[in-house]
C-alpha cells in the first residue's frame, strides 16, 4: 500500500510533467472565475435573500454561545448539521455570509481536486460544470455540498472495497442530511456481491441466500455463533449494524441534551404540504387544467402548492419513493445495476418523488452523475432548467407567492420535472456497463479508460444476490 509520501510524490510527478500543470492551473482559475460570477450574480443581480445563511449563523451562535452551551440545536436538520452551520464563525467577521459563500467555494475547489485524484479530469470538469449550471444561486448560500461530497467519497470508497469507510461516511452522511439512508442497502447489496465473490474464490461457500436459512436452523440458540461463521452474511451485517451505530451515536448524545431539537427535523418535515418545485406539486397543477381547483401557499419559510388532490398526492409520493428505491435494489442485487448505477438511480427516485424539492437538492446527485456518468445531454438540461426557475424566473415577481402566476414558472418546472423524471426511470432500466477490474485510482485514471473506470468495481456482471 502506498503512503503518503508516495501518493504525494505520484501527485507531483503528474501534475509537473508533461506539461499538464499549466492545463490544471487554468482549469482552476477558470472555476474560481465561475465561483466568483456566481456570487457577484447573487449578489447584484439576482439580488438573492440571505435567509439561509443568516438560519445557519443563529443556530451556530445559539449552539455554541448560549448558556449552557452545546445544548441548542438546530431545529430542522440532523444534530451534526451544526458543523456546517458553524463555518459562518470560522473567522468570526461581521460579514458571515461572504465568510460562509467562501467555505462553499473552497469545497467546490476540493471537490474538482478530489475527482483529479479518484476519477478523471474529464468527470472533473462535468462535476464543474454542473454545479455551475445547476445549483448557481444555491452552491454557496447552502449546506447540501457537505452530504454530497460525503456522498460522493462513500461511493468511491466502496467502489474501492474500503467498505468499512464507506459505512462510516454514510453514516455521517445520514447525521447532516438523513437522505443517504437510502444509500445504505446499495452499499450493502454490493458488499455483499464482493464477499460472495471472494467466498467463492476462497471456496467456502456461494454467498446465496441459503446462507440466511442456515443461520436460523436450528432454532435461536447460537444464531450469532452461526451467524459469524457465515463468510457473506456477517460482513456485510457488521458493516450495516456499525453504520446504524454511528447514526444511533450521533443522535444519543442530541436527543439526551435536547430532547426536542435532536429528532424536530422528522416532524418539520412531515407536516410541510408539497412544496412548488416538486413533482408532485406539478402533477396538482396539472390537475387545474381539467378543473382541479390549486393555489400556491407560503409557508414554513418555502412556497408551497395546496389543493384538493394533495391529500392523496402526499402519501403517493412516499410510497413511489419508497417502490422506487425497492425497485434500485432489487435491480443491483440481480446484478443488473452496477454500484454507480445504483447510486445515481437511488437518489434521482429520492428527489423525483420526494414531496420537498428545492434547487440546492439538485446538488445532492450532481457529484454522483459526474462520478458516474461524466457529461450527460439531459442532466445539463435539468441544471439550466434549474437555474431558469431559480432564480432568474424566481425573481421576477413579488411578493414571492405570486411567482406561479406568472406564466413561465410551472410549465418550466413541469419540464424539468418530466426530464427529471426521464432521467429517474432511465437510470434505473439502463442495462449494466461491464467494468474492468480498477486497482486504486492514480493520481488520474488514463483519458482513454474514463468511461469504464467511473465504475471501477468488478469483471463481468456482478453475481446476482437474488437468484
Amino acid at each position: 500500500m502506498r503512503g503518503p509520501h508516495s501518493a504525494l510524490a505520484e501527485a507531483r510527478r503528474y501534475l509537473f510533467s508533461g506539461g499538464r500543470w499549466w492545463k490544471h492551473l487554468l482549469e482552476l482559475g477558470l472555476l474560481i472565475a465561475a465561483l466568483v460570477g456566481v456570487r457577484l450574480l447573487s449578489i447584484y443581480v439576482w439580488k438573492l435573500p440571505n435567509g439561509d445563511v443568516v438560519e445557519y449563523y443563529r443556530y451556530a451562535l445559539a449552539f455554541w454561545t448560549r448558556n449552557p452551551p452545546f445544548h441548542a440545536l438546530p431545529l430542522e436538520y440532523p444534530p451534526l448539521a451544526i458543523l456546517p452551520f458553524s463555518l459562518t464563525q470560522l473567522p468570526p467577521l461581521s460579514d458571515y455570509q461572504a465568510v460562509y459563500a467562501y467555505w462553499m467555494g473552497a469545497l467546490v475547489i476540493a471537490g474538482y481536486s478530489a475527482f483529479l485524484r479518484f476519477s478523471t479530469r474529464r468527470r472533473a470538469i462535468a462535476f464543474a460544470i454542473y454545479l455551475v449550471i445547476g445549483a448557481a444561486a444555491t452552491l454557496l448560500a447552502r449546506f447540501d455540498l457537505v452530504p454530497a461530497l460525503v456522498t460522493l467519497a462513500a461511493l468511491w470508497l466502496a467502489q474501492r472495497r474500503r467498505f468499512g469507510y464507506a459505512y462510516v461516511l454514510l453514516g455521517l452522511g445520514i447525521l447532516l442530511k438523513l437522505y443517504p439512508v437510502f444509500l445504505l442497502p446499495v452499499v450493502a447489496i454490493e458488499h455483499w456481491h464482493v464477499a460472495a465473490a471472494r467466498a467463492r474464490i476462497a471456496g467456502s461457500g456461494a454467498g446465496s441466500l441459503a446462507e440466511l436459512r442456515a443461520i436460523w436452523r436450528g432454532g435461536p440458540s447460537g444464531g450469532l455463533r452461526r451467524l459469524r461463521a457465515q463468510p457473506v452474511v456477517w460482513p456485510v451485517t457488521k458493516g450495516v449494524a456499525f453504520c446504524l451505530g454511528v447514526v444511533a451515536f450521533g443522535f444519543l448524545g442530541p436527543l439526551i441534551i435536547d430532547p426536542g431539537g435532536a429528532l424536530s427535523g422528522f416532524g418539520y418535515a412531515g407536516n410541510r404540504p408539497l412544496q412548488i418545485e416538486s413533482t408532485p406539486a406539478t402533477l396538482l397543477w396539472l390537475g387545474t387544467i381539467f378543473g382541479i381547483p390549486a393555489h400556491p401557499n407560503y409557508s414554513f419559510v418555502s412556497l408551497n402548492y395546496v389543493g384538493s388532490l394533495d391529500v392523496a398526492l402526499k402519501p403517493l409520493s412516499a410510497l413511489a419513493l419508497v417502490a422506487g428505491c425497492c425497485v434500485v435494489y432489487w435491480r443491483q442485487a440481480k446484478g443488473r445495476l452496477t454500484l454507480g448505477q445504483a447510486f445515481v438511480a437511488c437518489l434521482s427516485v429520492v428527489i423525483v418523488t420526494n414531496k420537498l424539492f428545492s434547487p440546492q437538492y439538485l446538488i445532492w446527485v450532481l457529484p454522483i452523475v459526474a462520478a458516474v456518468d461524466g457529461f450527460d445531454f439531459i442532466w445539463l438540461v435539468i441544471c439550466l432548467l434549474t437555474t431558469l426557475e431559480f432564480p432568474i424566473i424566481y425573481q421576477m415577481r413579488h411578493p414571492i407567492w405570486t411567482v406561479p402566476y406568472s406564466w413561465q414558472f410551472m410549465p418550466v418546472l413541469a419540464i424539468r420535472n418530466g426530464l427529471l423524471t426521464y432521467a429517474t426511470i432511465r437510470a434505473i432500466v439502463r442495462p449494466r456497463r461491464t467494468v474492468p477490474v480498477s486497482q486504486p485510482a492514480p493520481v488520474v485514471v488514463a483519458e482513454t479508460a474514463e468511461a469504464d473506470a467511473s465504475d471501477g468495481a468488478c469483471t463481468g456482471a456482478a453475481p446476482a444476490l437474488i437468484g
